[in-house]
């Protein structure tokens, strides 16, 4: 299925030396059509967003994913995450309590394990089930075990079948934890060992 796209790490590096902002430019359109749809009903300014992901890219070893339409070469996916700590003097830093109101993930920082959290995954509507998100799962995947990352975790509406599915198909397992801030939503944990 992967006929028509390619996937491509991208680095803070590479969003610097865009200079038309051409590729920032494409992730907020995305960001914006996938975060308006249900269940999310966001309402992101692209403005917002291109700020957004600046912060995003200098965040504790963050990695961002794109899939690229070969032929139009124009995005059309892309996946946005960072490794999580618990406690850190650097505001930048995601910690287990920022992205989920408690303390219940604590326990993945045990021994010092390292754990990756997708804060955003998006495909355009009109390139879904053709395998674009799971792609892009499968290389951040192969990044993060070259990594040593020893956990890979995520965040999704209940009401977000389409996803849910990914995780499932992926191997990760629903944990009992659900966000504080928002309780319709359930974290996926996947072992990297």
């Amino acid at each position: 299925m992967a006929e028509f796209f390619d996937v491509h790490v991208i680095t803070l590096n590479d969003l610097r030396s865009d200079q038309y902002g051409l590729l920032i430019s494409d992730l907020a359109e995305i960001i914006c059509e996938v975060f308006s749809e249900s269940p999310w009903n966001e309402n992101f300014s692209a403005t917002r967003i291109m700020f957004g992901l600046g912060v995003e890219m200098m965040r504790k070893n963050s990695i961002l994913i794109i899939a690229r339409h070969k032929q139009e070469g124009h995005l059309i996916g892309y996946m946005l995450g960072q490794e999580l700590v618990v406690a850190s003097d650097d505001p930048r830093d995601q910690t287990f309590f920022k992205i989920s109101g408690g303390y219940a993930l604590d326990f993945l920082a045990n021994s010092n394990q390292r754990t990756f959290y997708v804060g955003g995954l998006g495909v355009r509507s009109k390139y879904r089930r053709f395998g674009v998100a799971e792609q892009l799962s499968a290389t951040l995947i192969s990044e993060l075990r070259r990594h040593k990352f020893d956990y890979r975790i995520g965040r999704t509406d209940l009401q977000a079948y389409g996803m849910r599915n990914l995780y499932i198909k992926q191997g990760f397992k629903e944990l009992p934890v659900h966000d504080i801030n928002y309780p319709e939503r359930s974290y996926w944990l996947l072992s990297l060992n």
